[in-house]
């Protein structure tokens, strides 16, 4: 998602990528940063985003906002518990850090995945389709309860705190080759 994501945000500034994982564009600084240690993401989000910020008087700006994208993308990657622990610790030390130093605005990503279905245990359907934002959420597995438990999070600082916070339910994120790969079957299983 990020590549896709990145080219916008570039244009309206500088882009610091906190991961395990570096980008590869030269254009992106990246700090390798584990989310689930919360005083790596706040030394982080204090420092350079490139070396000219050495060069300049005084102390690095922070970001003007904060887009919470990193996850486990879906179930099988690491056990189960690893996936929850990862998405909601992570998240909620990136709302705790960006809220404690001040930084506006928050993004984060959860996904439709949270009303059920796609990653149910003997192929359980929605309960409503299209689904909409006002279905009753009904996470079947580890991944979509840890995307519920991110909105949760993200709910609880906005609402304790005041924190601009959005969270985006995101579909299946899919390169187009995936899809003419993959959604066909889909349509006629």
């Amino acid at each position: 998602m990020s590549g896709k994501l990145i080219p916008n945000c570039l244009k309206l500034g500088q882009v610091l990528n906190l991961d395990l994982v570096p980008l590869d564009n030269p254009k992106v600084f990246s700090l390798d940063t584990d989310l689930t240690e919360s005083g790596q993401i706040s030394n982080a989000l204090t420092t350079h985003f490139n070396f000219s910020g050495y060069e300049a008087e005084g102390n690095p700006k922070g970001p003007d906002v904060v887009i919470h994208f990193a996850a486990y993308a879906r179930n099988m990657l690491v056990p189960d518990n690893e996936c929850y622990k990862g998405n909601v610790l992570s998240t909620y030390n990136v709302i705790e850090a960006t809220w404690k130093l001040g930084i506006p605005k928050i993004v984060i990503a959860s996904g439709e995945t949270i009303y059920g279905g796609c990653f149910a245990q003997g192929g359980h359907d929605y309960e409503s389709f299209p689904s909409n934002e006002d279905l009753d959420v009904n996470p079947m597995d580890t991944y979509t309860i840890s995307k519920l438990c991110r909105e949760r999070v993200a709910r609880g600082f906005a609402r304790r705190f005041g924190v601009d916070i959005y969270a985006l339910r995101i579909g299946n994120v899919i390169e187009p080759h995936e899809y003419e790969r993959d959604f066909p079957k889909y349509v006629n299983p």
